[in-house]
C-alpha cells in the first residue's frame, strides 16, 4: 500500500518466465544485482525480447523487472542496533542510476514514515539488527518507492564509517554477551 510503497516487481526464474506486463521503460536486474551492476534500462518490449536472449545464455540466473522511475534522488535509511541514519544521494553524472557515477550524498533527518519502514523490515527473518532500506524519489511526482532492503551487506557512508563501525562492534559484543554470559 501507500504506507510501504514497494515498487512493483516481476520475478523470472529464467528467460522462459520473463513475461513482463507492467509499464515501459523498465529496469531489468540480473541475479543478485547490487550497487548498480547487473542492471539495465529497457525502453520497450522489443529491447526486453533482446534481453531475454542474453538471459538465456545464463541458465542459472534469475532476474527481476520493474517499472523505471526517473529519480530526482535516492534515499537510504540505515539501522545499526538502535541507531538510525538517513542519506539522500543526488546523481551528478547524468546516469539514470542514481547510485552510480558521481553523486553527492548528504545525511538528512529521519522522517516518521521512514522509521515505520525500518520497524516493518527489522521484524523480517526473526529480527534484523543491521539493515538498510533503499528508496527512489520520482522526479515528477516526488513519490517515494522502496527499491530494496539490505541486511548486513549494506555499505557504510565513508563520512560516518568510523562511528558506524563502532556501533556494529558494540552491537556484536552485546549479542555475544547475551548468548554466552546470560
Amino acid at each position: 500500500g501507500d504506507e510501504f510503497p514497494v515498487i512493483k516487481q516481476h520475478f523470472a526464474s529464467s528467460h522462459r518466465g520473463l513475461l513482463y506486463g507492467y509499464t515501459f521503460p523498465a529496469v531489468v536486474k540480473v541475479g543478485s544485482a547490487h550497487a548498480g551492476a547487473g542492471k539495465m534500462q529497457v525502453a520497450d518490449h522489443h529491447q526486453l525480447h533482446d534481453f531475454r536472449s542474453v538471459l538465456a545464455m545464463m541458465p542459472n540466473e534469475h532476474c527481476f523487472v520493474e517499472p523505471f522511475v526517473k529519480g530526482a534522488y535516492d534515499i537510504r535509511i540505515q539501522k545499526i542496533g538502535p541507531h538510525l541514519r538517513a542519506f539522500r544521494r543526488i546523481g551528478a553524472s547524468g546516469e539514470w542510476k542514481t547510485n552510480t557515477g558521481t553523486s553527492m550524498m548528504e545525511e538528512v533527518p529521519i522522517k516518521q514514515h521512514w522509521k515505520m519502514w525500518v520497524d516493518e523490515v527489522k521484524s523480517m527473518f526473526g529480527g534484523l539488527d543491521i539493515l538498510t532500506v533503499d528508496a527512489i524519489v520520482d522526479e515528477s511526482t516526488e513519490k517515494e518507492f522502496i527499491l530494496e532492503v539490505n541486511g548486513t551487506s549494506s555499505g557504510l557512508h565513508p563520512d560516518c564509517a568510523d562511528e558506524d563501525n563502532n556501533h556494529i562492534r558494540e552491537l556484536v559484543v552485546e549479542r555475544l554477551n547475551e548468548m554466552f554470559c546470560s
